[in-house]
Formats: structure tokens, sequence, C-alpha cells
């Protein structure tokens, strides 16, 4: 269990964004309709990095399986090395996902000089308003 656990909690958590995601997509759509372009910018952020998350997550959980299985998981008749091979690549796919995390954290970096400029962020990156206390804690 201490293997798949991990990777169940990770495949809720991709679901239940992938849902928000959607959502947010509906939404920026009909402000679009309306002429309004104000979520493209946030839900560029939010889906490259999703994107980046999500296909890494599914190739090192694939990976672990195959490995867990030992020998019998590089055997195509176990079904395991066909789906290893089917989440490999989706990292690549539609965007390599070193260049989609670079595009999210273009976003991020926006926003912290955004308050470095005293300005408020808001919504989701409220938290960035005290980078200063952020940056003087202990990890």
């Amino acid at each position: 269990m201490h293997i798949l656990g991990p990777h169940v909690a990770n495949a809720y958590v991709i679901y239940l964004t992938g849902r928000t995601l959607e959502a947010m997509c509906f939404e920026s759509a009909a402000e679009v309709e309306k002429g309004s372009f104000k979520l493209l910018e946030i839900l560029h952020h939010f889906s490259s990095g999703m994107k980046s998350i999500s296909t890494d997550m599914s190739y090192r959980g694939c990976d672990e399986l195959r490995s867990a299985c030992g020998g019998a998981g590089y055997h195509m008749s176990s079904g395991v090395a066909g789906a290893f091979g089917e989440h490999s690549v989706l990292s690549t796919y539609e965007g390599v996902n070193v260049l989609m995390t670079q595009q999210s954290g273009r976003y991020l970096l926006k926003q912290v000089k955004k308050v470095k400029q005293n300005k408020k962020c808001t919504d989701y990156f409220k938290y960035i308003n005290n980078i200063d206390q952020l940056l003087a804690q202990k990890l």
C-alpha cells in the first residue's frame, strides 16, 4: 500500500483539479464571447502547470509500477509495459514539461514583481503579498 497509496491520492488531486480547470475553461470561453480576455492569462498559468505536474506524476507512477513488477513489468503481455509506453510520451506531447513549467513559473514571477511594486495580488495569489515573510521562513 505504501507504493499504491500516494499514486491514488495524486490521481484524485489531478482529477479534482482538472474539473476545476475545466469549469474555468468554460467560464473563460463565456467571457471571450463577451469580448473579455481577463481569464486567459490565469488559465494559461494553471493549464501549463497542471499539464507538467500531471504528466510527470503519470510517468513516475507507471515507471514505479513497471519496476515493482520485476521482469514481468517489461513483458508486453503484462500490459504494464504498454501502459508505460503510452504514458511516458505525455511529458513531451503538447509542450515539453520543462517549457510548461517555465510558462507557469513566469506568471508567478509576474505576481512577485507586482508585489515588489507595492501592488496587491488577488484571488489565488494573495499569499504572495507576504513574500518577505514567506522567504524568511525556515523549511
